[in-house]
């Protein structure tokens, strides 16, 4: 059957189709009106053929309002349905592509990055010179322990004004201590004077002080041996060691007549002799080796004062002690010669006055001297004999031209005073006499020790 002949029949579906479609288009005709059917048609003769596509509502409704650019409603960036009336670029003949406007020129200021690099060099130096004060504070032990939690421990600084003086001051700190119209010494309660004895201010703890406070060790004779002990076979292991290695050779066998056999066995049994003798020889060779290292140590008579002159020396440096000493009687030139050497010796300072009444002995100088020569006038020297001339009995004419008896009671000798001087009084260690109390006083007030007389005269 022909295609035109189907086509025309009722009941074929190309004419139901055809006939819904003219249904369709007549109603939109209706709807847009006559000018939007009049486009279409001007639109399908142009272009002579055609899809058959219905238009988009946008492209037939021309009464819309154009928008000339892009909306700049920030609202409008967060609808996210279709909005028919947005601007579509591909149908308006508007420029869609936004213009380009070039940012500004933002040149770098001059200097800046060197201020930067100045900020940061300044920052490493501070960060430096922190860590080394931490690793000095952390060597002298100051560096606060974390585990006991240290560095939350807060020190205690001196008040401004201690409590025992503040009713007596009218401020509150010790500026004005100099000034007695700020002093308060009227009160009845209080009663003081203007004489206030302020404590001596002593250093905080973390103040570091020059003076050393530790004290020195001192070994007894029995550690400072077995020191000594040790040492030595430190040295002669360090002595087998290099023999061993091959550094030095081994010494000789120490041959003596006792272990003459076990040493020389085979030797002694061939020539007894003649291995006897040579052992006499090496032994006569050590004694004269030890007498020759002996005397090249030995110090001559210079080198030996010198010696003891420099350690006297050195104990008047760390202090100048002195001591006064009371004596009955000198009668006995020996007890005057003891006195006289010995504090020559000794390197002391002093005067020994004599006087009919009683002795007095003043003596300055190291404190070693000072402990020898106190031995010397207490424990060493019998004061109870007291010569020949004296044990006769017989009277002796004084120095005054008088004539005196010996005195009847033992002699004795008593420390009157002692202790430590800042400096020394007398140049030198000379003898001296009085004949009474008046010249006594007026030697040593040549001194300034006058009153050591009266002390000795009210014992």
């Amino acid at each position: 059957m022909p295609a035109s002949k189907r086509s025309r029949d009722k009941g074929s579906p190309d004419l139901a189709a055809h006939s819904r479609k003219k249904v369709r288009e007549e109603s939109d005709s209706k709807r847009f009106g006559d000018d939007s059917n009049s486009v279409q048609r001007d639109a399908s003769q142009r272009s002579g053929k055609g899809l058959d596509v219905e238009l988009h509502p946008l492209l037939r409704a021309q009464t819309a309002s154009i928008p000339t650019s892009q909306s700049k409603d920030p609202n409008l960036k967060k609808k996210k349905w279709f909005d028919p009336a947005a601007y579509n670029p591909y149908i308006y003949d508007t420029n869609s592509v936004s213009r380009h406007r070039p940012k500004p020129l933002k040149f770098i200021e001059h200097g800046k990055y060197v201020k930067q690099g100045e900020k940061l060099r300044e920052k490493l130096k501070i960060e430096e010179e922190e860590r080394k004060r931490h690793q000095e504070l952390e060597s002298r032990g100051l560096v606060p322990d974390i585990s006991l939690n240290e560095e939350s421990y807060q020190p205690s600084y001196p008040p401004l004004m201690e409590w025992w003086d503040r009713p007596y001051l009218r401020d509150n700190n010790y500026s004005k201590v100099n000034d007695e119209s700020r002093w308060i010494l009227d009160n009845d309660d209080m009663p003081v004077t203007s004489y206030i004895q302020h404590p001596v201010l002593i250093q905080p703890i973390w103040v570091d002080s020059n003076e050393s406070s530790t004290m020195p060790m001192f070994l007894t004779k029995k550690e400072r041996k077995r020191m000594r002990k040790n040492d030595r076979q430190i040295r002669y292991k360090e002595m087998q060691d290099r023999i061993k290695l091959g550094l030095e050779p081994p010494p000789e066998p120490k041959v003596k007549l006792s272990n003459l056999m076990n040493v020389l066995t085979n030797e002694a049994i061939r020539d007894p002799t003649a291995v006897e003798n040579r052992v006499k020889q090496q032994v006569e060779e050590r004694l004269q080796k030890h007498l020759a290292d002996n005397e090249a140590r030995r110090l001559t008579k210079e080198e030996k004062h010198a010696k003891i002159y420099a350690k006297q020396e050195h104990d008047l440096a760390k202090g100048i002690f002195t001591t006064v000493y009371k004596v009955k009687s000198l009668d006995n030139p020996s007890h005057q010669f003891k006195i006289d050497v010995n504090a020559k010796q000794d390197n002391l300072f002093g005067i020994c006055l004599k006087n009919p009444e009683f002795n007095i002995i003043i003596v300055e100088g190291g404190e070693k001297s000072i402990n020898h020569y106190k031995k010397l006038l207490l424990h060493r020297i019998n004061w109870k004999d007291r010569g020949a001339s004296n044990d006769a009995g017989r009277e002796t004419e004084s120095i005054s031209g008088r004539t005196s008896t010996t005195h009847d009671s033992e002699g004795e000798c008593s420390i009157i005073w002692e202790g430590q001087l800042p400096q020394l009084n007398f140049q030198k260690w000379s003898f001296m006499y009085s004949r009474n109390d008046e010249e006594a006083i007026s030697v040593l007030k040549k001194f300034g020790l006058e009153n050591y007389w009266r002390l000795a005269k009210s014992e």
